[in-house]
């Protein structure tokens, strides 16, 4: 079982890198970029192909690749290159690898959950189907109101309900009824160990509706970053808690023990993960890259001397020998988990 899914990880791992890199590829030729070398995989190239002014490659080693634009690390002469173009063009081009993985993710959610209607004939959403007998919704929430809001949380999708904290007190709940939004009182009623407000949700077929659940999901997504995030800031996680290539597969193993829509799921977060995590403005990162785009705009604005391409290269080759040390230090992390766990 974990040889198949070292290879569906690494598979997972070359889709996501690949379809990032192809953000960064396209939109260079669109604003008329140079592009030296599109690669999938680092390492010696086991294929190449030149096509105009761009060679493609496959290289030995099926994780990682590289978009390699003209200019991109240094100066160039060449009025094709990565930094002849404006601020604008080249902020674009470096945020498009994140904007796909988060494409991506989506994506994969949608075909998920176009999956769910296809199997269990619709899906879940937060419309009263029916009310349930013995609550205290009965009398209050009538079959088709929508659900908006519940104690001030806002309710897009069925899956929200799931996250509120319900106790006995009266819970505020604002549904729109025949195009009427009306604010309701409901005490919530035990039921097996917990609080419910009292409804059995509608199923739906509606294309609204699906996309709006593959977009929550996504939004999801990266929420679930910025707050691991914030758990590392505020010192609630460490850096010890951090996962490196190791304990993502082994992450992926257990999805996969569970079902396989459990693992295709966890492939979409790592999708949305990779793309917000390279948006962070930190050197060797796509965000560290726009982060020092906009700190040359702001210098610029002022007349004051602009920060060489050369000097932001050693940031950012400082910053990449960090990020591997940092790879070295998580990998052993994951190796020691999983031998004394």
């Amino acid at each position: 079982m974990m040889i198949i899914t070292i290879i569906g990880a690494i598979l997972i791992f070359s889709v996501i890198i690949f379809v990032h890199e192809l953000g960064h590829f396209m939109t260079a030729k669109w604003f008329g970029v140079k592009v030296n070398e599109f690669a999938i995989g680092m390492g010696p190239a086991l294929f190449k192909r030149q096509k105009g002014e761009t060679l493609y490659s496959v290289r030995a080693i099926p994780m990682g690749g590289f978009c390699q634009m003209e200019g991109e690390d240094g100066e160039s002469e060449n009025p094709r290159s990565f930094s002849s173009k404006p601020a604008y063009a080249r902020l674009i081009i470096l945020a498009a690898g994140a904007a796909m993985n988060v494409l991506l993710g989506f994506v994969v959610c949608l075909a998920m959950t176009v999956t769910s209607v296809v199997s269990d004939g619709g899906i879940y959403v937060p419309v009263v189907g029916n009310v349930v007998e013995g609550t205290n919704a009965v009398g209050v929430l009538h079959e088709g109101d929508r659900i908006l809001s519940i104690n001030g949380e806002a309710i897009h999708t069925q899956r929200d309900t799931a996250t509120l904290s319900l106790g006995e007190g009266e819970a505020t709940v604002v549904v729109r009824r025949g195009g009427e939004k009306l604010t309701l009182g409901i005490t919530p009623t035990p039921h097996e160990g917990r609080y419910i407000i009292g409804y059995n949700a509608a199923q739906t077929k509606n294309v609204f509706w699906i996309i709006k659940e593959a977009f929550f999901q996504t939004v999801w997504m990266v929420q679930m970053v910025f707050l691991a995030l914030q758990m590392l800031i505020s010192g609630q996680a460490g850096v010890k808690d951090l996962s490196g290539p190791v304990g993502v597969v082994s992450a992926m193993n257990t999805a996969a023990s569970t079902g396989f829509s459990q693992f295709i799921f966890l492939a979409a977060f790592i999708a949305v993960n990779i793309g917000v995590m390279n948006l962070l403005p930190l050197p060797a990162l796509d965000g560290g890259r726009i982060f020092f785009i906009i700190v040359n705009a702001i210098l610029r604005l002022f007349r004051i001397k602009q920060l060489s391409p050369e000097k932001e290269g050693i940031v950012h080759m400082i910053g990449m020998m960090l990020l591997i040390f940092l790879m070295i230090f998580v990998t052993w992390n994951d190796i020691f988990r999983i031998v004394s766990g």
